[in-house]
């Protein structure tokens, strides 16, 4: 979802029989060795410490109210800007937490919130300090596998199956149970992922097509018009390609699309000759990086990139200093506001050069990036799987009351005042067809409330009124939009996805940041002119710094999964 003001299936039962849900009961331990207790979840409720649990209705009811008050410790990941609220709201009241108390009769408690550039950081504190929440939001795998070994995890499985709605179930299978298997230690589920499409992470080429009208040139759908494209715009101090100086990873003017249109990828696992082999130590990223070099060298690409962060080169894409970038199908909120000074600045969202003729591969990531633990110690587990039930249902259910608890007519962005911000991954793509075809029709009866939101805002704008993010919202979810191009990847059978969706590996732990920080360095240095024959110095390191065991335990999980 996206704020006019911010950017923004297996069946349980099939589960249960392959073993992903298993018992769990009170704040057992999640020693792998531990015997898991069969108990149902109104048992251990009502064995539950100083009788907090006493008041949960013997029925499963997923939305269930219960008699007397229960609070839930929660922590907050703020996003990369402070929360904007409607005019009496705050984190501890507004529409969700009222839902909540009024509905539910929960009450959240926030012990600290803070921006996401602080939220690691503060998590591996509470981590490493055990001053752990009922409920907190885990970015990254390497947490999720440290707290299932300190057994901090309340093990979910039972819980969810008792209280899950059915369609929190059917948003939690929708990748195939990927997403589930990622947070599962031993056959048993230890915590909620936050399942997304990973369609939506891959890259996509914005082009300036104001500046391909002054020099008459098409759209590049190859390597040799992308590079004739980028030669053409690099005059009077702009630059064909803008990238940014962590290289990958942000989804704005990175690399990952500039790889792939070069047959080659980036932090992906994918199958070669029967076993899974790492994409950065292939030797066509080797050729990529070459391709990069002369970029550079011929003045094509910002002599100080290395230094320049998302917001940098965002401002000079709004001075009109870049002509192309790869990044997500978001990015057109960044440079809204330069499109609201000049309506002739206008930029276009198109596929990978190379890929829909099948040349090149748009990868796609693994779709669930970070996961919602429940702690060991919370003594009502089961109202936090009521609290997701009621995200689903209000936000996206048969019952949504999207311009209540998404975007409020006003702009705001309820949608991120939760905790839980889930989504059914194909949705977008879906709005992003109804939307399109209602601005080609001009029928939007088929529309639901969010939808309707998209093609008025996207009406305002071909109309001339690009103000609001209405410029973004055409950009994503009109006529020829971003979503519709990452889209066209999966549909044309051009996308590789990433083959490994397991917990971390003992040395992928231990060793893989560093690997990758390697890989930072290293490529960076050969894109500025370094030996290009560094990276096959970096490929015999990367192996015996650690990646050799990385790929070994990578491909015992792929033979045993």
């Amino acid at each position: 979802m996206y704020a006019k003001k911010r950017w923004a299936s297996i069946c349980v039962s099939v589960l249960l029989a392959v073993g992903v849900f298993t018992g769990c009961s009170g704040a057992q331990s999640n020693d792998p060795d531990a015997p898991q207790s069969q108990t149902s979840i109104t048992a251990t409720a009502d064995a539950a410490s100083d009788g907090a649990a006493a008041n949960v209705a013997a029925s499963t009811d997923p939305f269930g109210r219960y008699d007397e008050p229960i609070t839930i410790s929660a922590v907050k990941n703020l996003g990369v800007a402070p929360l904007e609220f409607p005019e009496g709201d705050s984190l501890e009241n507004n529409v969700w937490m009222r839902y909540y108390k009024d509905n539910l009769n929960i009450q959240i408690d926030w012990l600290w919130s803070t921006l996401e550039s602080q939220y690691d950081q503060k998590v591996n504190i509470a981590i490493t300090s055990g001053d752990i929440p009922d409920l907190m939001m885990l970015k990254n795998a390497n947490q999720l596998k440290m707290m299932y070994e300190n057994g901090q995890l309340y093990p979910v499985g039972d819980i969810l199956e008792t209280y899950g709605a059915p369609f929190t179930k059917e948003v939690l299978n929708s990748d195939g149970g990927f997403g589930l298997e990622s947070a599962s230690f031993d056959g048993a589920l230890y915590a909620v992922p936050h399942i997304e499409s990973g369609l939506m992470s891959s890259p996509v080429l914005w082009v300036r097509t104001d500046w391909l009208e002054k020099y008459s040139l098409a759209l590049p759908t190859t390597k040799e018009e992308f590079l004739k494209v980028s030669e053409a715009f690099s005059t009077d101090g702009a630059y064909g390609l803008g990238i940014n100086k962590d290289l990958f990873e942000t989804n704005y003017a990175a690399l990952e699309g500039f790889f792939n249109m070069h047959g080659a990828f980036n932090d992906t696992w994918f199958e070669k000759d029967g076993s899974l082999v790492y994409s950065d130590i292939q030797p066509e990223v080797k050729d990529t990086l070459e391709m990069l070099q002369s970029m550079y060298a011929n003045g094509w690409i910002d002599p100080e990139f290395g230094v320049k962060n998302t917001d940098k080169v965002n401002e000079d894409v709004n001075a009109g200093k870049i002509g192309m970038m790869f990044g997500g199908f978001w990015n057109a909120v960044m440079f809204n506001p330069a499109k609201v000074a000049d309506p002739t600045f206008e930029w276009m969202p198109v596929a990978i050069p190379e890929v829909l003729n099948g040349s090149g591969k748009a990868q796609v990531p693994f779709g669930t990036k970070y996961w919602y633990a429940i702690s060991a110690d919370c003594k009502n587990p089961e109202a936090i799987i009521r609290m997701l039930n009621v995200q689903l249902e209000k936000a996206y259910g048969e019952t949504a009351e999207s311009m209540v608890f998404n975007i409020t007519p006003e702009g705001y962005g309820p949608f991120n005042y939760n905790i839980f911000t889930l989504e059914p991954p194909m949705k977008n793509f879906v709005a992003a067809e109804k939307v399109t075809k209602a601005i080609e029709t001009g029928d939007p009866s088929a529309l639901n409330l969010e939808e309707l939101n998209y093609y008025e805002m996207s009406l305002l704008s071909l109309g001339g009124d690009h103000t609001n993010n209405n410029w973004h919202q055409l950009k994503m979810f009109g006529p020829l939009g971003s979503l519709s191009v990452q889209k066209s990847y999966w549909d044309s059978g051009n996308a590789v996805t990433n083959a490994f969706y397991g917990a971390p590996t003992p040395t992928m732990v231990e060793k893989l940041s560093t690997l990758k920080k390697q890989a930072l360095t290293d490529f960076t240095a050969i894109i500025m002119g370094g030996d290009i024959n560094g990276f096959d110095t970096f490929v015999s390191n990367w192996n015996a710094l650690g990646g050799a065991d990385i790929t070994s335990e990578v491909n015992e999980w792929y033979t045993n999964r």
